[in-house]
């Protein structure tokens, strides 16, 4: 039994769902992960790097939908931590790429077996294919991308001019 309103409950938005899908996920992780050498974000962030192998940084904060400055918080923990290393870009000497370090890919093949405890519940819980679900998921993080891109937009363009004649 839920204590969750019924679906398309009055007075929530596609926006206040999502939120509390999020919340929702990060709960099941958070539970399953308990005891593993990675909080869910920083599986994440592993889980990236370990995707991408040698990626640069604005490549990885792509892939996990943040803002490069958060990614850049997340890799000066992980090299505080000896997880995660800085390797010279093979054509662009301004960049660098990140890849995990023995130690970071340890973390991170524990970390995996609560992960998958996870998803493997979570998958069977779901009451579509999966691929719909990414679909629909990749759907609204567009549109989330989208409206920011937008609104972004907005805040930066300077104000329509008040031309009085003369």
């Amino acid at each position: 039994m839920s204590d969750r309103p019924p679906e398309g409950a009055p007075g929530t938005s596609l926006l206040f769902d999502v939120f509390a899908t999020s919340q929702a996920v990060g709960r099941l992780l958070a539970a399953a992960m308990r005891g593993s050498p990675l909080t869910p974000s920083e599986y994440a962030v592993a889980s990236a790097i370990f995707e991408l192998e040698a990626a640069t940084p604005t490549a990885l904060a792509a892939r996990l939908g943040m803002p490069l400055t958060t990614f850049a918080d997340h890799l000066r923990a992980f090299q505080a931590r000896g997880l995660a290393a800085r390797l010279p870009h093979p054509t662009d000497g301004r960049s660098y790429r990140v890849v995990l370090t023995a130690a970071g890919r340890e973390a991170h093949k524990a970390a995996n077996a609560g992960f998958e405890e996870a998803h493997r519940a979570f998958a069977a819980s779901l009451p579509a294919n999966a691929d719909q679900v990414r679909a629909a998921l990749a759907a609204i993080r567009d549109a989330a991308e989208s409206a920011g891109e937008a609104d972004e937009a907005a805040r930066v363009s300077p104000p329509p001019s008040r031309d009085r004649g003369g």
